[in-house]
């Protein structure tokens, strides 16, 4: 039997240049790119070593504020004071860098100068139907590794990726808006970036977190929080009656998903 040759599984330029070729199959029933954007956003992603070690998008990494209740229901029921526990992602880092520095990878002499790493519980609220587009920025901070970034509840579209730092002036040109991959898992490669569109059409608190789950469990994570729509069907559904109702820290993090619609189960997760 004839066995294919297959890229040795560090050889990260084939990869590279292997996803860059993928497209999607142009289909009637596909949804075409959304050409108009109403959400810009530029994450980086790194790592930290405030107090124990994290993982850091824009240099904060998750952690779930003290509650008794999921995160989604208090959405759902609007709990007050819910907000007052969350930080909003900021659109962008407050200081730039040029973040594919070498220099930065453990132990490199800059990256605590650079890191100032915090923990809260990181989020970002859409209006039903907003057009996002996000950058995801691989950094050297204390880190050389891609990073596969999963978005729960929607799928991306894979706009474009590319080695070194993002520069729209340079790289928006290079975007693919007639064919590209629709997925809701992008590998970032290391140092390097990849640009994505969705929709955010999927009422209810999403989690977008790396695949790797010693970085999940560093808290490489942030939430997205997609505000009800005009009609029932594009508007989160009631907890359903066998909803817990106690549970543990452990808890929260599954049951953000417990109540979608089977609707949103069959065609999103």
């Amino acid at each position: 039997m004839m066995v294919p040759e297959m890229a040795d599984q560090n050889d990260m330029v084939t990869s590279f240049y292997f996803r860059n070729n993928q497209t999607s199959l142009c289909h009637p029933r596909l949804p075409p790119v959304p050409t108009q954007v109403d959400e810009h956003l530029f994450i980086t992603l790194g790592l930290g070593s405030i107090c124990s070690s994290v993982a850091t998008m824009n240099n904060v990494s998750l952690e779930l504020p003290v509650v008794t209740t999921p995160l989604l229901e208090a959405h759902y029921y609007n709990t007050s004071g819910m907000a007052n526990k969350l930080i909003e992602i900021p659109e962008r880092l407050p200081r730039m860098f040029n973040f594919t520095d070498r220099a930065l990878i453990p132990e490199g002499p800059e990256a605590a100068r650079l890191e100032s790493t915090s923990k809260a519980t990181l989020v970002r609220w859409f209006r039903h139907g907003a057009v996002v587009e996000m950058v995801l920025q691989s950094t050297a901070v204390l880190q050389s590794e891609s990073n596969p970034m999963h978005l729960h509840g929607h799928d991306m579209f894979v706009l474009a990726r590319g080695l070194g730092n993002y520069d729209a002036a340079r790289d928006v040109a290079r975007y693919n808006l007639l064919n590209p991959p629709v997925k809701n898992t992008v590998l970032v490669p290391s140092l390097g970036w990849v640009a994505v569109r969705f929709v955010a059409d999927n009422p209810g608190v999403w989690y977008m977190h790396c695949h790797y789950e010693f970085h999940l469990s560093m808290g490489m994570t942030a939430l997205i929080i997609v505000e009800d729509g005009p009609t029932v069907d594009t508007s989160l559904p009631p907890p359903p009656a066998d909803f817990r109702s106690c549970i543990t820290d452990g808890d929260i993090l599954q049951d953000e998903f417990y109540f979608q619609s089977k609707k949103s189960e069959i065609s999103r997760v």
